[in-house]
This record gives C-alpha cells, structure tokens and sequence, in this order.
C-alpha cells in the first residue's frame, strides 16, 4: 500500500514555508507523519497540486500537505475505515467537536459538519463527557481510498475526495484541563481549556496553529511514550511514593542521552532529548526539549517546545512558546509565542501577549480573522531579532532576517561632567538635562 502527500502551495508566513516544514516537538510537521506512514509499511510519494497524480493500484492514504495527525489517530482511522474502503468507497477522518479539536481550529480550512443520522459518520461510542457533549463533527484532509482515478491532479484528487469521501468518525478519549487565566479589561471570566490526548488532528495554515500545536504536543507524544514504554511508566508510577502529584510528575521525565541536569534545578513532566544542558535552579515542566538544549540558571520553561539546539539564557522566563532550532531565548517574560530558526530577541524586548477587550486579530490570507483567543503574543521569522524597549502589540509577524531595535533618540549618547548632585535628570537630544528644564511653567494663580 502507498501514500500519497498533496502539497498544496501554501506558504506560511512570516517563514515563507510550506506547511511541512512546521515545528513540532522536536522535528517538523512532513518528518513527523513521513515517519508514521513508513512505520505502517506505506511507500510515501508526494505530487505537487498541478501535477498527475502517479498511477498505482489498489488503496491509497492521502493527506494534504496542511494536515497532520498523531500516531494513534492515523492507526485509529485506518482500521475504522477499513470496511468503509474494501467496500470500494473512500473515507475522511472526522473528529468529534471537542476541547481538543477547538484547540486548534480557528483560521483552519478543517470542514465542521453535522453528524449523519447512522453509519461511520454518526456520533460515535462516547468514552468520555466532551465526546457525549459534541454537537458536531470536524473533518480533516486525511484520506484512505479505495482507488485513484487516473488522470486527476493533486488539486482535483483533494477536491474530489472532500466532496464524495465517507466521513468516519474516530472514537477518542481525552482529558481538557481548565487553567484559570487573567481577567481582562472586559471583566469576563477566562478559562482555557488545555487538552491531553493521544488522537490529535489539525490543519496547519498559519503560524498560530504551528502554535498551539505545540502547545497540545507534550500530552500526545508523552502518551506515545506511555504506550511504547509500558513496564518503564508503571516502574516509575511504582517507585514514587509518597503518591502525591508533585512526586508522581517528578517521576515522569523522559530523558535522552548525556543528559546534564544541575542538583538544584527543578525538572517534571518533560521530554528530554540528548546533550541537554539544565542549569542551576532552572525549572522545567511540561515542556518538550530537542537535543542541545541549553537552560541557563534560574530559567523556566514551562510547557513550551523547544527545538534543537535553542538556548534560553539565565533568568528568561518562556511559558506557553515555542522555538524553532537555534533559536535564542533571552527575554524577562516570553509568552504564548512562536520564535523563527536562529532568531532572537533581547532581554527588554517586549512581546505584549494579551488584549483587554475582545479576541487577538491576525492577518491570514490578507484580511484580519479572530484567533478566539484573547492570549496571544507574537511571531518571529527565521533569523528575526527583537532588541530593547521593542513592544509589539499582540498577534504581529516579524518577517525573516527583520532587525527591530529602539529609537536613536531614546538613547544617551552623552553625559555632561558638570552634572548637578541631588537634581533629577531626565533625557533629552541624547544628552541629561534637569526636569525642572522640560517642564511647562505653571500658570499664575
């Protein structure tokens, strides 16, 4: 059996990239479902959206170049679709409308659909509230087909497979955490919901889903660990008393070779991978790390990806975010953000990440779309870099190799030796002169 990948065109911004090339966790979005299709025996081959798509008989997975899935979500969809194509029909996956779906779904092409009335594209089995809850389904460009016409370009086949395919709705379980977050300035109460599960699909079209993807990272690949990795988990369930959380979570860091973590730093609940570096009185939790890592004392990431070779200097703070390769992290507070390949941004940089009234906007496909999300920061190209007493207003790309650095004038470029003692000094025209010089004088009473 084969697979086909459609790449559709679609260039993400401010990268510049093809969905493909997404980070997630460690690695990127095509490395990612390249590995499962092989892991499944399926010979992989990738056809442009103009070109035709190469003969071949018998069933076929397609995906578009946008979509990704987990591991067991893939596995989950095969075999419910398995009847549903050996009786020469093709299928869709479709999710149902869960924390977990929503997650990632503002701006997403991912088609939301009722439940057919009986069959595979009925509300299935629930295993859990949120399921039993779901109103609707969301269906993603994920296919398994019974046969490929000949002829048919990579566009015409996706096209043509979302209109006539059979949905087939994925049973799944998952956890959605609700973690309380700040009131704004429209007095509402906010709670996101943060999901953990290991059957995880989305469409990857803009910079905020190479985000919260991400963010929803650690649970299912730590679930893949778990499943992979069975008598390790319940070994270090089992070696963990006293059975508090703290405990337990501490117990459960999955570590990689030449690992170097300092006596006083805190590390829970993480992926770790080789040649990593924690420093003293960092804390890590909840986070994903790749290979050559390095957290500089008193950091704290938390649950962030981080991807290979990223260096978060002393005493940065970085929750919420994600980092492409080689990325330096060297800011007082980096929050709900996305930073390009060997990008970087200062100490005093500032990356706002909330809006007072109503939800962040971004620019997707030219025109302004809500992100249904009032906690929002920003988005780094690739060797973009951010200096001091830079502030960017929530939801703003930095396109590649951008330098934004503070005004010439906000600086003092010159100190007077004759300086006054004991009289407040402010800045102006690059030098220090007193207050009492800039003030207005007071009207006459």
């Amino acid at each position: 059996m084969r697979a086909l990948i459609v790449t559709t065109g679609r260039l993400i911004s401010p990268f510049q990239e093809a969905p493909g090339f997404a980070l997630f966790g460690p690695s990127t979005v095509a490395t990612t479902r390249r590995a499962l299709l092989e892991q499944r025996g399926l010979h992989v081959d990738v056809v442009g959206a103009d070109d035709l798509v190469p003969p071949g008989a018998g069933p076929v997975v397609v995906f578009a170049d946008h979509c990704f899935v987990s591991q067991k979500c893939l596995g989950d969809f095969l075999g419910a679709a398995f009847d549903v194509v050996a009786s020469g029909k093709n299928a869709r996956l479709a999710l149902h409308k869960t924390p977990s779906v929503e997650f990632t779904l503002p701006l997403s092409s991912a088609a939301i659909e009722p439940f057919d009335p009986s069959g595979p594209g009925a509300r299935q089995e629930a295993r859990g509230k949120h399921e039993r809850a779901a109103e609707k389904r969301v269906a993603y460009d994920c296919f398994f087909a019974a046969n490929v016409d000949v002829g048919l370009t990579g566009a015409q086949l996706l096209d043509r497979l979302r209109s006539e395919s059979v949905r087939v709705v994925v049973q799944k379980g998952e956890l959605a955490i609700p973690i309380p977050l700040p009131t704004l300035g429209d007095g509402g109460s906010h709670v996101m919901l943060m999901p953990v599960t290991s059957t995880l699909a989305a469409h990857v079209e803009h910079w905020v889903h190479i985000l919260w993807l991400n963010q929803a990272a650690f649970g299912t690949r730590w679930l893949d660990i778990a499943r992979a990795h069975k008598l390790w988990v319940a070994w270090r369930a089992l070696t963990a008393p006293p059975w508090s959380f703290a405990a337990f979570t501490k117990r459960f860091v999955h570590l990689g070779k030449n690992v170097r973590i300092h006596p006083s730093a805190w590390v829970e609940a993480s992926i770790i991978g080789d040649n990593v570096v924690i420093g003293a009185r960092a804390s890590v939790r909840h986070a994903v790390l790749g290979d050559g890592v390095v957290v500089g004392d008193h950091a704290t990431v938390l649950s962030s990806t981080l991807g290979q070779g990223v260096k978060v200097t002393p005493r940065t703070f970085v929750v919420w975010s994600a980092a492409y390769p080689g990325a330096v992290l060297s800011n007082y507070k980096l929050q709900v953000s996305l930073i390009g390949k060997e990008a970087s941004l200062s100490t005093w940089a500032g990356l706002i990440d909330a809006k007072l009234q109503g939800t962040v906007e971004v620019r997707h496909d030219g025109v302004l779309r809500s992100t249904e999300r009032s906690f929002l920061g920003s988005c780094l190209g690739h060797g973009a870099h951010v200096g001091a007493k830079v502030l960017l207003l929530p939801g703003r790309e930095v396109p590649n190799g951008a330098f934004l650095t503070m005004r010439d004038d906000e600086l003092v470029r010159e100190i007077p030796a004759d300086l006054p003692k004991g009289v407040a000094l402010v800045r102006d025209q690059g030098t220090l002169v007193p207050l009492s010089s800039l003030r207005a004088p007071s009207s006459a009473s």
